[in-house]
C-alpha cells in the first residue's frame, strides 16, 4: 500500500495551556481523509475560566462553553470514531507537531482507564527532513506554503483540514523518494537525521524582489491564492522588501510564517514616502491583510466627548463636539479620578481599585494621588472638573513639545486599547506611592497629547499642504473633508460638522499625514499647511 493510501485519520487539540497538569483540552477535532472533521468544544472544570490569551488566539470565549460537550462524552465519541475505521490495534493518526498533543492525549486516555489506542505520524517531523530550509514549519505557515489557508484563529477543525492538506503534499514528496509504505516511512524517519537550516529558502522567486524599483511606494505580499497577506510602505521598495530576506538570527516568527506563504508581490510606486504612507493606511483598511496589526479598522471606533467630558459618543453630534479620539479608553482613568474627586473624596472614601485598568490597592492609589498633588503644589479639588485635568495635560504636553521633536511625540502610541494593555504588568509588581504618582503624571500627559492631536486633525481635515525634501521640488497635496489628492481645489469648503461623515479611516489618514510631515522636517525638509476652514 502506498503512503498516500495509508488508512489514516487526523486529529488536533486546542488547550487552555501548555501542559496537562495545569491546563485542559478546550477543543478537539478529528476526521478521515474524505470527510469533514468532527469537532467538539470540551466542557471545562467548574469555576475554570478560559485565559484571555487563549480566548484571543482561538476566538473561543467563556460564553461559548454553554455549547460545550462533557469530557467523557467527547472521549466516547472519539473511541467510536476510531472503531468505525475498522483498524483497531493498528490505527494511524496524523498530527502536526504531536509533541504538543501527546501529553494531553496520554492524560485524556488515562482519565478513562486506557492507553492511547493509535500510533502517530507527525507531519512536522517529516517536514523537518523534507523541507529543512523552509523559514517555518508551523501548521499555518506550512499549510500556506502548500496552498491551504489554515485561518487566522487556532481552531481544531481548521487545523485538521490543514493537517490533511500538509499530509497529502508530504506523502507525494515521500513517494518521489520511493518511500512507498509505512515500514519504509518509519525506517526513513529513524535513518534520516533532522537537518539544521543552512539558510532560509523562500517560495518567492528571488528575481521578483531584486527587480523592484529603488523608489517610494507600497508593497503587498500575496499567497498562492492571490490573497494579500501584508501591506507595507517603503522609502525604497527594493531596499525595504529585500530586508525581509536578509539574516536568520532572532527573526520574528510571525514574519517568517508570512514569508513561508508569500509567492508574489504587487507594488505601487509613489513620488514621496509621505504619499506611500497615506496610500498604505487606505490599502490596509480596504484589504484587511491578516499579517498587518497597526492601522486595521477591526472593532476600533472613534470617541467624541461633550464639553464636560461626562458623556461620550462614537460619532460627532451637537452635544459631542470634543474629538475625535482613537477611543474613550484613553480618558477612562482620568474620568474615574474626576468622578471620585467630585463625589466621595471629601467624605473620605477611597478611589476605585481599577482606576489604572488593573486591580490595585485603593489606599495606595490615594497615597499616590496625594503625592502627585504635593509634587506639583496642586489642590486636589482643582481636578473636580475634567476640563481642569485636560488643561493640565495640555500644559505638560506643550512643555514636552519644546523638548522633543513632534515626530517623536506623534509616534508615542496613542491608541487607547494599546495604552491600556501596556499598563497591565506581565508579572506581579509591588507598587509604591511614587510609582502611582508617576502613573498619574503619565495619564495627565496622555490625555493632553490626545486632545492636542485631535485639534490638529480637525484643522487638517480641510487644508492645502506644500512640502519639500532636501533640495527636491515642492510637492503639493489637498485635503478635502479628510480625503487627500494632488489637486489643489481653491473652492471654499463647508467644514460644518465634517466629523459626522467620517470614522477611523479618516482619523488614521490624518494622523499618518501629521506624522509623515514631521518626518519630512526631521529629514531636513520643510512643510507649510494652509488651513481652509
Amino acid at each position: 500500500m502506498s503512503i498516500s493510501k495509508l488508512p489514516v485519520f487526523f486529529l488536533d487539540l486546542q488547550t487552555t495551556g501548555a501542559k496537562p497538569d495545569s491546563a485542559h483540552i478546550l477543543e478537539m477535532a478529528y476526521g478521515d481523509i474524505n470527510s469533514p472533521p468532527i469537532s467538539f468544544l470540551v466542557e471545562q472544570p467548574p469555576e475554570h475560566e478560559i485565559p484571555k490569551r487563549i480566548q484571543w488566539i482561538t476566538g473561543v470565549t467563556n460564553a461559548d462553553m454553554e455549547k460545550a460537550t462533557p469530557f467523557p462524552e467527547v472521549m466516547k465519541n472519539l473511541l467510536n470514531f476510531i472503531q468505525s475505521l475498522g483498524h483497531e490495534g493498528n490505527a494511524l493518526c496524523v498530527i502536526h507537531f504531536s509533541q504538543f498533543e501527546k501529553p494531553f492525549l496520554k492524560a485524556a486516555f488515562e482519565a478513562v482507564g486506557m492507553e492511547v489506542p493509535f500510533s502517530i505520524i507527525d507531519t512536522h517531523d517529516i517536514s523537518k527532513r523534507l523541507l529543512p530550509n523552509l523559514p517555518t514549519r508551523g501548521i499555518k505557515g506550512l499549510a500556506g506554503y502548500f496552498g491551504y489557508d489554515a485561518g487566522e484563529l487556532k481552531r481544531s477543525a481548521s487545523h485538521v483540514e490543514a493537517t490533511k492538506a500538509i499530509w497529502i503534499k508530504l506523502a507525494g514528496m515521500l513517494e518521489e523518494k520511493e518511500i512507498t509504505n509505512l515500514e519504509e516511512l518509519q525506517n526513513w524517519l529513524v535513518e534520516t537525521p533532522k537537518v539544521s537550516r543552512t539558510k532560509y529558502e523562500y517560495p518567492l522567486p528571488k528575481e521578483i524582489r531584486l527587480k523592484l524599483p529603488d523608489c517610494p511606494g507600497i508593497y503587498r505580499m500575496l499567497n498562492v491564492q492571490g490573497e494579500v497577506l501584508y501591506v507595507g510602505k517603503a522609502t525604497s521598495l527594493k531596499s525595504r522588501v529585500n530586508s525581509y530576506f536578509r539574516g536568520q538570527k532572532n527573526r520574528d516568527p510571525r514574519k517568517l510564517e508570512m514569508l513561508t506563504m508569500t509567492v508574489d508581490l504587487r507594488v505601487t510606486t509613489c513620488e514621496t514616502p509621505l504619499e506611500s504612507a497615506l496610500l498604505e493606511t487606505d490599502e490596509i483598511k480596504r484589504l484587511n491583510p491578516r499579517y498587518n496589526i497597526s492601522l486595521k479598522k477591526g472593532r476600533r471606533a472613534l470617541a467624541f466627548f461633550n464639553r464636560n467630558f461626562d458623556s461620550v459618543n462614537s460619532v460627532a453630534d451637537d452635544e459631542h463636539t470634543i474629538g475625535p479620539f482613537s477611543g474613550a479608553l484613553v480618558f477612562e482613568s482620568m474620568v474615574a479620578l474626576n468622578t471620585w474627586l467630585k463625589t466621595t473624596f471629601k467624605v473620605g472614601e477611597l478611589p476605585p481599585t481599577n482606576i489604572f485598568y488593573e486591580e490595585l490597592d485603593p489606599q495606595m492609589i490615594k497615597d499616590g494621588f496625594m503625592l502627585f498633588c504635593e509634587r506639583h503644589n496642586f489642590n486636589p479639588s482643582m481636578f473636580e472638573s475634567m476640563r481642569s485635568i485636560v488643561a493640565q495635560g495640555i500644559l505638560w504636553q506643550r512643555q514636552l513639545e519644546l523638548l522633543k521633536p513632534e515626530e517623536e511625540l506623534l509616534e508615542i502610541e496613542e491608541d487607547a486599547e494599546v495604552d491600556a494593555e501596556n499598563e497591565l504588568p506581565e508579572i506581579e509588581v509591588l507598587l509604591t506611592p511614587e510609582d502611582l504618582a508617576d502613573k498619574f503624571e503619565r495619564h495627565f500627559t496622555r490625555i493632553g497629547r490626545a486632545y492636542m492631536r485631535s485639534r490638529k486633525i480637525n484643522r487638517m481635515l480641510n487644508s492645502n499642504v506644500e512640502y519639500h525634501i532636501f533640495e527636491d521640488a515642492c510637492y503639493k497635496l489637498a485635503v478635502r473633508n479628510g480625503a487627500v489628492t494632488k489637486m489643489l481645489d481653491e473652492t471654499p469648503v463647508d467644514t460644518l460638522n465634517t466629523w459626522r461623515e467620517h470614522s477611523i479611516e479618516t482619523y488614521d489618514r490624518m494622523t499618518v499625514l501629521l506624522t509623515e510631515l514631521e518626518r519630512v522636517r526631521t529629514a531636513g525638509g520643510d512643510y507649510v499647511v494652509t488651513y481652509t476652514n
